[in-house]
């Protein structure tokens, strides 16, 4: 991960300071304690397009939809944040 991380943003990559791995994540809108600034989210998986994009409120009216499936998107985690929704069902936990 780290690797992968210096390769789209040296600096960004040189500084982090922690990395979380979730499996069939569903989260409702939140705002991480820790996160004090952007942070890159990756889903690896067969799920459908434009089900699990990292959604982030870019302002009260809107949303901005990253597609983090099988690459790398980087959100401000200052701001409330979800995985939409995707179909557990179809897949092995």
């Amino acid at each position: 991960a780290s690797i992968a991380i210096q390769e789209v943003d040296p600096d960004f990559g040189a500084n982090f300071t922690s990395l979380a791995i979730t499996h069939g994540f569903i989260g409702s809108p939140h705002i991480d304690k820790q996160d004090t600034g952007p942070f890159y989210g990756l889903a690896l998986g067969n799920h459908p397009d434009g089900q699990g994009e990292l959604c982030v409120e870019a302002t009260p009216q809107t949303v901005a939809i990253v597609n983090t499936k099988n690459r790398i998107g980087k959100v401000d985690g200052r701001f409330p944040h979800w995985v939409s929704f995707y179909d557990t069902s179809m897949y092995d936990r």
